[in-house]
Formats: structure tokens, sequence, C-alpha cells
């Protein structure tokens, strides 16, 4: 439960993160990183999700009020968090239960390309939800891929200086 309260704390740090700052800041002038997936990716895999996904919803659904978004951020936020599951269960050890997977246990390696994939489609995600137009996507690729970047950038940087949870 205390590591419960944890994620919750930093959930909300990060959506605040995201409201008054990463919101308003663009990097190279177009670019705005979305973080507040962060706290989403690092919950604790279990296997009645119904808590994260709740989490999901609600951290999504509050962005989308102060965006005036539209649902677009919490769908992405229930998505991401549904889909990171069956990553882990696609990329894990057969010998090896989901439940026994940590993401602080992961290397650096491990690390960037679990949150580079989400990164990357959570920006694919929002510009489709908010476009409702794969065509859109497409064209908008290269700017998607570089937010993407930058949005995997901080992510990276939040965990290796924050939580310090990369292995040595």
């Amino acid at each position: 439960m205390k590591n419960r309260i944890q994620y919750i704390l930093t959930l909300i740090i990060f959506l605040i993160l995201q409201i008054i700052w990463f919101n308003h800041i663009r990097i190279f002038g177009h670019y705005s990183p979305i973080v507040f997936v962060y706290p989403l990716l690092i919950l604790p895999l279990q296997k009645n999700d119904s808590l994260n996904l709740l989490l999901a919803f609600t951290s999504g659904l509050l962005l989308d009020l102060v965006s005036n978004t539209g649902g677009v951020f919490a769908a992405t936020a229930v998505f991401i968090t549904y889909f990171r599951k069956i990553y882990f269960f696609i990329s894990k050890n057969p010998a090896q239960n989901i439940d026994e997977i940590r993401i602080n246990k992961l290397s650096l390696q491990q690390k960037i390309l679990y949150f580079g994939i989400f990164s990357l489609m959570t920006q694919i995600l929002i510009y489709s939800f908010d476009a409702f137009n794969i065509g859109l996507v497409l064209s908008k690729w290269a700017f998607i891929l570089i937010n993407s970047l930058i949005t995997l950038f901080f992510i990276i940087l939040f965990d290796v200086i924050f939580f310090n949870s990369v292995k040595k």
C-alpha cells in the first residue's frame, strides 16, 4: 500500500509538471514533451490491472480538463497503461511470471527501449485521437518522431536523476 501511495504522489507531481510547465514550453519552437505518462509506465504490473487503469484514466481526464483536449489524454493514458502489460508479456522470459517483473530492475538499454516504444506510441495516439485522421499522422511522422525523442530524453532524465533506479 505504501508503494501505491508513492506512485500516486509521483503521478500527481508529474501531472502538475505537465500542466504548469511542459504544456507551455516549446523546444526548438515546436516540440512539447508529454511526460505525464512516465508514472504510468513505472506502475507495478499486476494480474488485476483495474486500479492502474483507473489511475491512468483519472490522470488523463484531469489533463484533458485543463488542456481542453476532449478526452485525447485520457484515451492515450488508458491505452498505454493497458498495452504495457502486453509489451512485458511478449518480451519476458517464458519461465518468468509477469508479476515478478520490476521496471526499476531493468537495465538502461531495456529502459530506453521500453520508454522509447511507449513515448512513440503516446505521440502517435495523441495525434491520431486529436485528428481522427491517419493521413495527418503519416504526414507529420518527422514531427512525431522528434517529439517522441524529446519526450524520451526527459523520461530517461527523470528516471536516472530523480529516481536513480537504473541498474549499475
